[in-house]
């Protein structure tokens, strides 16, 4: 009877678990993000003060029916995804909840979902009740000072994130929770780290399911080095890499972290001024940089507004605002042709982890290169499986190669390219494209397995076989380089076995 009842207490609750989990979440999958079985890439936009339309602080010349003309004219133009500020600090922590639980009723019914901002890195209404103090002068701004880094955060705003996490982690409309708005420690820099991390866990314990976000402008505004980058944004609990660009900005310690994390991109926040030149021109530019280029998963515009007149919540400068900018028209149709774009066949979301098998590499029975830079640098150093040493080509244009004998013929399932950002040098050193060839001498003929473009130059590249091939000899054939014309290769891997010819063979 003891045994029966255990496993009835058992279902019961794997079956409260299961009902825990709200039914239409978006996750991430390696550097994507999938929803509903396929890779979900998205268009945004920033209504700041989204939940707290209808209040007289602090937003005295909004109604709630500020509330639908945004979502649903952010709707018309394929947005996705609204980012918004959660607290007010005017008002108790239920009256908060409830607003933005209803905003998010409404932003289910249109189909989108809300990355909800826990609290603002500068004074003004949008953070917790009781925070008021934490915010010092600081370079001329009244901004969350040292002391609430080290240990004032866990005074108002930590119960703060886990009531809304409690209360709200069942629902279907949020993205995903984010700790604050371009957060950084001044004073202390090495704060922010541990922060976070405490911060996304307590959010993490009480839900499990939704994704944790940082809102950093950059981390380059954190101050904290790529390294350290690396590390924070590692966290199981951290679930995305955010920046924030304006004017063509591009944080470059930011797009280091980015090619050697495992995880989306997004860019929270955009825009430009007209001061600075073509609004439309740029914004069309900036959305093919970012999309096609850097392989961002979301491009959010910040300052939208539908409404035909000013309430206080857009940007007259940088932001989209009908009532302000005479180009929202155009700007509108910018994100709608990307959005449409996105939403044609999104793919299913690539295989991860390492091929199956063996790293043939390590013991090839021999090597060739196109060039070497010196003898420290020779074809054998892409294959010791260490990372701070690298076969370097000479500086002559591109393609430059280097091939392996494998001993004898081998079943291949794929192979993992460690770039010049995986032994931690620039981004920039990485390739843009490159092939993956096989043949049966280091002489060649050489056969086209497949060709990666690598233009976000990420800094470890993996493609499987499938179904797996047969050859003795491979070679990767650098047709891009990077910044330079020298190829820098710490690793060249190649998984799989020894086995017999495959008659037919494709590549995922």
């Amino acid at each position: 009877m003891k045994r029966r009842l255990y496993g009835l207490l058992s279902c019961f609750a794997a079956c409260a678990l299961a009902a825990a989990q709200p039914a239409d979440l978006v996750t991430t999958h390696g550097r994507n993000f999938v929803h509903q079985g396929k890779v979900f890439r998205f268009v945004g936009v920033n209504i700041r003060g989204l939940s707290q339309y209808g209040k007289p602080v602090p937003l005295p010349y909004t109604s709630t029916g500020d509330i639908d003309t945004n979502i649903n004219g952010a709707a018309s133009m394929g947005v996705k995804v609204i980012r918004l500020f959660a607290p007010n600090s005017e008002y108790s922590t239920q009256d908060n909840i409830d607003r933005l639980r209803g905003v998010l009723d409404k932003m289910l019914l249109a189909n989108m979902k809300a990355i909800v901002c826990m609290t603002d890195f500068y004074y003004n209404n949008y953070h917790p009740a009781g925070d008021d103090s934490f915010y010092t002068s600081q370079g001329g701004w009244q901004l969350l000072n040292d002391t609430w880094f080290k240990t004032g955060y866990t005074l108002n705003y930590l119960p703060w994130i886990r009531s809304v996490a409690d209360q709200l982690k069942n629902h279907s409309a949020v993205f995903a929770w984010e700790l604050g708005n371009e957060l950084s420690d001044l004073q202390t820099q090495a704060n922010i780290i541990p922060f976070a991390r405490a911060a996304a866990a307590a959010i993490k314990a009480i839900d499990p399911h939704h994704m944790v976000t940082t809102g950093f402008l950059s981390i380059d505004h954190i101050q904290v080095g790529i390294d350290n980058g690396i590390s924070l944004y590692s966290d199981p609990n951290i679930d995305f890499i955010t920046v924030h660009t304006y004017n063509g900005q591009d944080p470059s310690a930011n797009w280091n972290v980015a090619s050697r994390v495992e995880k989306p991109l997004v860019v929270e926040e955009y825009g430009w001024s007209a001061s600075s030149g073509d609004r439309v021109a740029n914004t069309q530019a900036q959305v093919n940089k970012w999309y096609d280029t850097r392989l961002v998963s979301g491009f959010m515009q910040w300052g939208y507004q539908a409404g035909t007149y000013d309430i206080g919540d857009g940007d007259n400068d940088v932001g989209m605002d009908r009532y302000a900018h005479p180009d929202y028209n155009q700007l509108f149709s910018v994100y709608l042709t990307r959005a449409n774009a996105l939403a044609v066949n999104p793919p299913d979301p690539p295989p991860l982890g390492q091929p199956a098998g063996t790293n043939l590499a390590r013991t090839a029975a021999g090597w060739q290169a196109d060039s070497s830079l010196s003898s420290s640098f020779s074809p054998d150093r892409a294959i010791d499986g260490m990372l701070n040493t690298k076969w370097t080509s000479n500086g002559g244009a591109p393609p430059h190669w280097i091939a392996l004998d494998l001993g004898a013929m081998k079943t291949i399932n794929g192979f993992i390219i460690r770039m010049a950002g995986a032994g931690t040098e620039q981004v920039g050193y990485n390739f843009k494209s490159f092939v993956l060839q096989s043949g049966d001498s280091l002489s060649g003929s050489w056969n086209t397995i497949t060709a990666p473009a690598n233009p976000a130059q990420f800094a470890e590249f993996t493609t499987y076989t499938t179904p797996p091939i047969n050859a003795r000899c491979v070679r990767i054939n650098v047709t891009q380089t990077g910044i330079d014309n020298y190829a820098r290769l710490p690793e060249f891997e190649v998984y799989g076995a020894a086995g017999t010819n495959v008659a037919d063979w494709s590549i995922y």
